[in-house]
């Protein structure tokens, strides 16, 4: 018999996401007066904002936070946390089974997107994007501009925030990060 005093466990119907290491790769950083581990050419912390400017810094190597998000264009957002391998088919890719990055799916009906197409790369404090080679190509638009700029094959090119980045033929994604330099 149930006692109807006693209270009741609550049970989740959410399947929880596996553990995430506590952060990226080792990375020269500097913490802020509130230790949050920041960009060591960072004027202001990315987390409370304050002035990095008139504090003594010692570089030192940390785990590297996220360095934002790529929105994507159905509006799914991912966290930059690893490399990420954008294609129709990424899962087969020697980057993803290597374990170098993350796949990430996009189509389009127009089938403009290659199986292996474009990369987003982090590299120390910095997001990197490049096109693999792709049939179609991969584009950039950087923030305030009107036109999009077509990347040269293999050619890394540091996406700022606010940049928006065209794969194929009509796939956008933009970056978007607090972290400023």
């Amino acid at each position: 018999m149930l006692d109807e005093a006693a209270p009741r466990e609550r049970v989740s119907l959410i399947r929880k996401q596996p553990k995430r290491r506590p952060g990226g790769p080792p990375v020269l950083g500097v913490n802020c007066k509130n230790e949050h581990f920041n960009d060591p050419r960072a004027h202001y912390c990315a987390v409370c904002g304050i002035s990095m400017l008139q504090l003594t810094l010692l570089p030192f190597r940390g785990p590297r936070p996220p360095l934002g998000v790529l929105l994507m264009d159905d509006g799914q957002t991912v966290p930059l946390e690893d490399d990420q391998l954008i294609g129709r088919l990424p899962d087969r890719a020697p980057e993803v089974t290597e374990g170098r990055a993350h796949p990430l799916r996009m189509a389009d009906a127009e089938e403009s997107i290659s199986r292996r197409h474009a990369l987003v790369r982090l590299e120390e404090w910095q997001v990197n994007v490049v096109d693999l080679g792709s049939a179609n190509g991969t584009a950039v638009r950087g923030p305030g501009e009107t036109e999009f700029v077509r990347l040269a094959p293999d050619a890394p090119l540091e996406l700022a925030p606010g940049a928006t980045v065209r794969v194929g033929l009509a796939r956008t994604f933009r970056f978007e990060s607090n972290r400023k330099i």
